[in-house]
Parts: structure tokens; sequence; C-alpha cells
């Protein structure tokens, strides 16, 4: 069985960018001018997101776990015939990963909200793993941000539920360009896609 770096790897178009790390924290800022979202290329800490000074063109939004163990951009938004977008800002490498184009808050803060955001982004599982997923009456969606440590105490919209997959091979995810995503913002979840199912022997 190939290794799943060299997976990811290998799917990775000209221009692409693999992310460093796997399940660590990773930090994003929103550019105040285009709304669009640059995430830090490397791993970060907690304490990393509280001291980040980003500069007047850009806003702090958000430091959240990653659920997978690879991932890839194959572009930035709105950018298919050029290289992901790479700028040092706060002095670190960040990425143009995605733009939100619509997001419907759940009214109870700690609900299920939903988010359309328009991305090009590859998602690596690997073998032997159990992944959490969530099917809704859009279809089925794949864990992207944080731990299913607290997932019983999630709150789903009606007709929505949780299950969960062991892998027995290295799982290659391409999200849907544009991506549904659900969050609970709270305790940093979200489910995107929708996605198929792997083939399971």
């Amino acid at each position: 069985m190939k290794d799943l770096a060299d997976v990811i790897a290998a799917a990775r178009p000209e221009g692409g960018f693999v992310v460093r790390g796997g399940r660590d924290y990773f930090m994003e800022v929103r550019e105040t001018a285009t709304g669009t979202l640059w995430m830090c290329a490397d791993p970060v800490t907690p304490e990393d997101f509280e001291v980040l000074a980003p500069g007047e063109e850009y806003q702090k939004f958000g430091i959240a776990k990653s659920s997978m163990d690879a991932a890839m951009f194959r572009h930035s938004p709105n950018g298919e015939q050029e290289p992901v977008r790479e700028r040092w800002i706060a002095g670190r490498l960040f990425i143009n990963v995605a733009e939100a184009l619509e997001i419907d808050f759940a009214e109870d803060p700690s609900g299920m909200s939903r988010a359309m955001v328009n991305k090009d982004h590859v998602l690596g599982f690997k073998a032997g793993r159990k992944v959490k997923l969530l099917r809704t009456s859009e279809g089925l969606f794949v864990e992207t941000v944080g731990a299913p440590d607290n997932d019983d105490n999630l709150s789903l919209q009606e007709n929505a539920s949780l299950e969960e997959i062991e892998l027995q091979h290295n799982w290659l995810v391409h999200l849907p360009s544009p991506t549904i995503t659900y969050w609970w913002f709270g305790q940093g979840r979200s489910f995107q896609g929708p996605v198929t199912l792997p083939e399971q022997p």
C-alpha cells in the first residue's frame, strides 16, 4: 500500500500546494479588501494565534484542528489557471485557500450552521483509522475540522445523523467546488462535502 503522503503528492497538479502537517492546529486570517481567507501554511499553536498581529489589511479569523491526516489545495479561489497564492503575513507563510459565498448561522450559538465555500480542497485519511461522517438531506459529509471527542453532544438539525467508518485503505477526498460546510463554531467542529464513500473490501 502506498504511503498517504505519496498518494496526495501524486494528485497535486502543477501549482497546487500540499499542506505541511496533518491533524494539527492551523490558523486563518481574512483579507479585509477581498474577504478571502488565508491559512498559515504550517501547523501552529493556540498561543501563536493569540499573539498574531496580521496588520490592518487582515482580520484574525480563527484557529482549529484539522481532522484529516493530509491535505492539498489545487488552486486558490477563482484562480484555476494559476498556482496557489502565497503571501508572508506577520512573518509567516500563508496561502489563499477559501472564499465564503454564503453563511446561514444557527439561531442557537451552539447549533449547526451552514456555509457555502469557494475552494478546491483535497483531503487525505490514513488506512486503519476511524472517520466520522455527517448525513443530512444534502448528502454525506466528512469530518474536516476538529476531533470527535464531543460529537455526542453536537446539536443536529432534523433528519441529520452521525456515522463512523473504519478505513481499510487510504482515502483521498476531492471536495466539490463550491463546498457545502456544516459548522459548530463554538466547538470548532466542521463536516464538509458532499462526498462519496470509499470502496471497502
